[in-house]
């Protein structure tokens, strides 16, 4: 059982707080490193012009270590529950 399967359990729903970013991606990208999560991650973001701007309008800073509570809302509610 790694970390993050400990913190998400797949029977409880999706909680909305502060995530780390390696944190959620690897919710999203279990099957991988935490490098190649972050990089699938913002590679989604990346893509995702309404995500990209929406994330702006609310201040997202790239170099911050963790994605706020209103970012993961956007984040979940274009990409769907991880």
């Amino acid at each position: 059982m790694t970390y993050y399967s400990r913190l998400q359990k797949e029977d409880e729903p999706f909680r909305y707080r502060s995530y780390r970013k390696s944190e959620l991606a690897r919710l999203y990208f279990p099957q991988v490193s935490r490098t190649a999560a972050l990089q699938n991650l913002r590679r989604w973001i990346d893509r995702c012009e309404p995500v990209r701007k929406r994330l702006k309008e609310l201040g997202y800073d790239r170099r911050r270590q963790y994605y706020l509570k209103c970012e993961v809302e956007v984040i979940v509610g274009h990409f769907g529950e991880p």
